[in-house]
């Protein structure tokens, strides 16, 4: 069923906006996780339950609640990387009992609270459980929506090793896209670095830059040209690198990296503000 769209007014302009666009405005998450919070069945709207994300909302006037806690306009943005371990799921809670990325963030930033307007951080694209490198957190919705958005075309690069390096034509294949179920990923650039020797094993590395995110996108692109993957490590979304930030550790972004950041995805952040 199509979502009803009301008539625009003088007096509702940009005021009247689905509940994901809503909760993504005002700071809470990315609207792919208001997408889950409300399907899930978490968010209140004028204390009724909302299950659709398509519900509209006036803000300003509709009181939202997420998780029993009321949602209020951040007073300000919050922006901070983390260099990810493996072993860890980028998701604040786990149904298997997993470590979690929030796990190695201090309570006072991460956990919401309802005296804490800025903690409703959310991580900015995932790490599957095995990955590592870098994380970016904040609670700039538009920001974050941007960055993952393929049409801002913000590279996301990693260094990847590999059981073995792919021939020609797979290398190829990879960068002008291949095949995963139903879509077909968009171009890619590899780099290939040189092989190193350790006793009698070698080890194969790459560089690969794409600016999609599909679920474990870099691990299955590989897989389709039978490449298994030993190690991922992201080292940089757009102009923002992990550098030598040490593995587990997590610090707060300097305001010439935010700026390149939003500079990096301009337009598409226009759009969605």
């Amino acid at each position: 069923m199509r979502a009803h769209i009301p008539p625009k007014t003088s007096h509702s302009k940009d005021k009247r906006v689905m509940l994901d666009r809503a909760l993504s405005k005002l700071g809470v998450c990315s609207r792919f996780e208001a997408r889950r919070a409300v399907h899930e069945g978490r968010v209140r709207v004028n204390g009724k339950a909302i299950t659709q994300h398509t519900h509209w909302i006036t803000l300003g006037m509709d009181r939202i609640a997420l998780d029993e806690q009321p949602v209020r306009t951040a007073e300000r943005s919050s922006y901070l990387i983390l260099h990810k371990p493996p072993g860890y799921v980028t998701t604040r809670q786990d149904n298997l009992h997993r470590p979690t990325v929030f796990d190695l963030l201090p309570a006072e930033i991460s956990a919401p609270s309802p005296r804490n307007k800025n903690s409703w951080l959310f991580p900015v694209g995932r790490l599957d459980f095995e990955s590592e490198g870098l994380l970016l957190f904040t609670n700039d919705g538009p920001l974050g929506d941007a960055l993952t958005a393929p049409e801002s075309h913000v590279d996301k690069v990693y260094r990847v090793q590999l059981e073995r390096l792919p021939t020609s034509a797979e290398l190829l294949q990879l960068e002008h896209g291949v095949r995963l179920g139903d879509f077909k990923t968009l171009p890619a650039r590899i780099t290939l670095e040189a092989t190193q020797k350790h006793a009698n094993t070698r080890e194969h590395w790459l560089r690969i830059a794409i600016h999609e995110g599909k679920n474990r996108q870099v691990r299955r692109m590989f897989a389709a040209v039978g490449c298994e993957v030993r190690r991922l490590i992201r080292l940089s979304i757009g102009p923002l690198q992990l550098g030598d930030l040490p593995l587990g550790a997590w610090r707060e972004l300097t305001a010439s990296e935010v700026q390149a950041l939003k500079k990096a995805c301009a337009r598409n952040l226009r759009e969605r503000s």
